[in-house]
């Protein structure tokens, strides 16, 4: 005859990630390079302002542009600066300032 034993299970400790900020800072705001002429694409490297699918404006790398061939109009292939992810954005959807971004809103 086998003996059981009772045993309690132990809970795991799960890690605290460490939250940051989603304000752009000065750093940041700093690297937006203005354009003169603000039909101009942005260039690889550049930083930008944009709108995302929630209509919040956000701050972006730009990795590529590309132009629609049927069309003619930029887009743009962007890293987020907060949450580091990929996502593609219109021209008409970008900026130098948040400013221009105002009252702007995504269909």
């Amino acid at each position: 005859m086998s003996i059981k034993r009772k045993t309690t299970r132990t809970k795991k400790v799960k890690q605290k990630i460490k939250r940051t900020s989603t304000k752009i800072t000065k750093n940041q705001s700093d690297k937006v390079e203005k354009r003169v002429n603000k039909s101009d694409p942005f260039k690889p490297g550049d930083f930008c302002y944009y709108i995302d699918a929630n209509n919040k404006i956000r701050f972006a790398e730009v990795r590529s542009a590309h132009v629609h061939e049927e069309t003619g109009e930029y887009f743009y292939q962007m890293i987020d600066q907060h949450e580091f992810r990929f996502l593609t954005a219109h021209h008409d959807h970008c900026a130098d300032d948040k400013a221009e971004l105002k009252g702007i809103k995504r269909k």
